[in-house]
């Protein structure tokens, strides 16, 4: 039998982790279709084509960056933030880049395509701002103490 807790149970690594993933990928992918379907009906197919490719393109670069952050802090947490920076700094500079470097593409709206990937990104910026401010993570995992080894 359980008793009552003043809050919620915290979180484990593990479960922390998926919950740092789940939660902006799911908040993307929803902007990412309500983005797609509007330039789907202001652009037409290279809308919906432009929108597509952005929501996969912050969805993968995003994701692949936390779970490179993710593992970052579980080796070496001391240069954790360090990381996030850069890892933060190098996707914002890709994003820039690609809006550039498909400015004048004809198989897509640009458009439409640099409007997803801002309105992506920043849904993933508040989420993860969100989630991490929710999100109780034991720094010290109990039996992890001293003499107590598995």
């Amino acid at each position: 039998m359980t008793t009552p807790t003043d809050g919620p149970e915290p979180y484990t690594a593990e479960a922390a982790d998926k919950q740092m993933l789940r939660v902006p990928i799911i908040s993307v992918t929803i902007t990412g279709i309500v983005i797609t379907v509007l330039a789907y009906i202001f652009a037409g197919g290279q809308g919906l084509v432009a929108g597509i490719i952005g929501t996969l393109v912050v969805v993968g670069f995003f994701g692949g960056g936390q779970y490179a952050v993710t593992r970052v802090l579980r080796n070496n947490p001391a240069i954790a933030m360090n990381t996030a920076l850069l890892v933060y700094l190098i996707q914002m500079a890709v994003m820039f880049g690609l809006i550039l470097v498909l400015q004048d593409a004809t198989f897509f709206n640009p458009k439409a395509f640099a409007l997803t990937i801002v309105g992506c990104a920043l849904v993933w910026t508040i989420a993860m701002v969100l989630t991490l401010t929710r999100t109780k993570v034991l720094y010290v995992e109990p039996g992890s103490g001293p003499g107590q080894m598995p």
